[in-house]
């Protein structure tokens, strides 16, 4: 399987990538210290289990780099509509459209610059979560 530059750079397929070998590995050695050979149905039953658990992952840090990116540009959004209509005092409708498209822009371009740890930090909260089961079901369903 060839990959681009663009996916060899991209945080969120390295984690994917790192997820998956480390399960591939751990199957590995069960398979090496079972010493026998396991049936073909039962071998391709685990293989599945295994990658299903490393989808569940990825899937979990997608949500959650969703929400912390979007949070993270709300915050950024409000923080210069406020700073810039209080300047001003009041702003009309078209200025209001410009801020709105400028704001958007500003707040992409620096969640963009901060990708890396915006993954990262999307990680910790999985395996914070995966601790605390309610509290997941609750933050993966509602957010």
């Amino acid at each position: 399987m060839s990959e681009t530059n663009g996916e060899t750079e991209d945080e969120l397929i390295r984690a994917t990538r790192e997820e998956f070998e480390r399960v591939a590995a751990r199957e590995l050695c069960e398979v090496a210290y079972a010493g026998s050979e396991a049936d073909a149905d039962s071998e391709r039953e685990k293989k599945m289990r295994a990658m299903m658990g490393v989808l569940v992952v990825s899937v979990r840090i997608q949500r959650l780099y969703f929400v912390i990116r979007s949070t993270i540009m709300g915050l950024l959004s409000a923080l210069i509509t406020l700073v810039v209509v209080w300047y001003f005092g009041t702003i009309g409708v078209a200025q209001a459209v410009c801020l709105g498209i400028f704001v958007f822009v500003v707040s992409l371009v620096v969640s963009r610059l901060f990708d890396k740890q915006i993954v990262k930090a999307s990680k910790k909260i999985v395996n914070y979560l995966n601790k605390r089961g309610r509290l997941r079901a609750f933050v993966l369903k509602n957010l």
